[in-house]
């Protein structure tokens, strides 16, 4: 058991919820964006509102590319635990 918790950094097993939280805020930010760009079509093209809208969707279409970047550190850091243990922890005695 002591194993287990001296390890650092994500584990396998921790990559379900990781993925699975990454995959909810990415739907959560496009249901955002839908939401808002449907809000914007229904005020005038000029009114204040409409161009409060749109100043949300570029706000938000910034965090697209985010999550992206997010992913690939999670990816990169499960790659790298994988890595680090086989090597750390093969088994070998010095």
């Amino acid at each position: 058991m002591r194993s287990v918790l001296a390890k650092k950094g994500i584990q396998l097993n921790q990559a379900f919820g990781a993925v699975l939280t990454l995959v909810l805020v990415a739907v959560l930010v496009i249901i955002a964006i839908f939401l808002f760009v449907t809000l914007s079509a229904s005020f005038d093209t000029d009114s204040a509102e409409a161009n409060a809208s749109d100043d949300m969707v570029d706000e938000f279409s910034g965090y697209t590319s985010l999550i992206g970047l997010v992913g690939t550190i999670i990816f990169l850091g499960l790659v790298i635990g994988v890595l680090v243990a086989s090597f750390a922890f093969g088994g070998r005695r010095v």
